[in-house]
């Protein structure tokens, strides 16, 4: 199998999960849901700063108005703007881990499906895209990222580790994206406390239990592994640790999508 058909395939099935999933829940305060009140800029954060989708969906709008008089946008149109996301991760997964462990990753991807978001999709295509060792799309790749996700404060650190300051300067594009969408979308409080270790993960459920026993499997791979990975996972091995300990202590870490960058590493270093 050539991979751009295990690519396609891999999108393919995975979208189709995703969707039979996330159905149900679509519209509630995550991905879909949550459209509306970034748009409006009165949701609470962090979602009122995941604007990539958001801001795609306002666009589509307007060429669609453009073109049709009475366009409205449908979920469809959401979900292909999520599965494009998908196709992008899971290829710039492909190009970091090659196809087999492009597979894993799809396979990992599949079993955190819970509830219905994108910005995992997003945030994983920007961290290989920063990996990458080009400047060119290490600044596009922490763009992506500072749209969708919070951590892409890490992006320069990251950037520089894997392939020099050159790309260290590029992705500082990821942090400025951050402040850019603050500036726009305003002050929005926190949905929840900061400190979550206490009041969220403490708790005994088998999402959690698959969180921990996979974050201790990336911690292993990390000290048994590390020898095999590219040389750019290898240089930046200290990454995955960062998506770890703020899950767990600032986020519900039973939600196991959230470390879908630190299995990079844990794909790299077992296959």
């Amino acid at each position: 199998m050539t991979g751009i058909v295990a690519l396609l395939l891999a999108t393919l099935a995975l979208c189709c999960l995703d969707w039979r999933v996330t159905a149900a829940n679509v519209s509630s305060y995550n991905g879909y849901g949550a459209i509306s009140g970034v748009l409006r800029k009165d949701n609470t954060a962090p979602m009122r700063y995941r604007v990539l989708v958001p801001w795609v969906m306002r666009v589509l709008y307007q060429v669609g108005k453009w073109c049709r008089p009475g366009f409205e946008l449908k979920v469809w149109h959401y979900q292909a703007v999520k599965g494009t996301l998908v196709l992008l991760a899971l290829a710039s997964a492909q190009s970091v881990l090659g196809t087999p462990g492009m597979w894993l990753m799809a396979l990992l991807m599949a079993s955190t499906l819970e509830f219905d978001y994108w910005d995992c999709y997003a945030e994983l295509a920007g961290v290989c895209l920063v990996l990458s060792g080009s400047p060119w799309l290490a600044s596009i790749g922490a763009v992506l990222w500072g749209l969708s996700r919070e951590t892409a404060m890490l992006a320069p650190v990251l950037a520089y580790t894997a392939g020099g300051w050159i790309c260290g300067l590029a992705a500082c594009t990821g942090p400025l994206a951050m402040y850019a969408v603050r500036r726009i979308q305003g002050h929005a409080e926190l949905y929840c406390k900061r400190w979550t270790f206490r009041a969220y993960n403490c708790t005994v459920d088998l999402a959690l239990v698959y969180s921990l026993a996979l974050s201790l499997a990336t911690v292993a791979a990390l000290v048994w592994g590390r020898q095999e990975m590219a040389p750019a996972l290898a240089r930046t091995a200290w990454a995955p640790l960062a998506w770890l300990t703020s899950g767990w202590t600032m986020a519900r870490a039973r939600e196991t999508r959230i470390y879908l960058p630190a299995f990079l590493w844990l794909v790299a270093g077992i296959s």
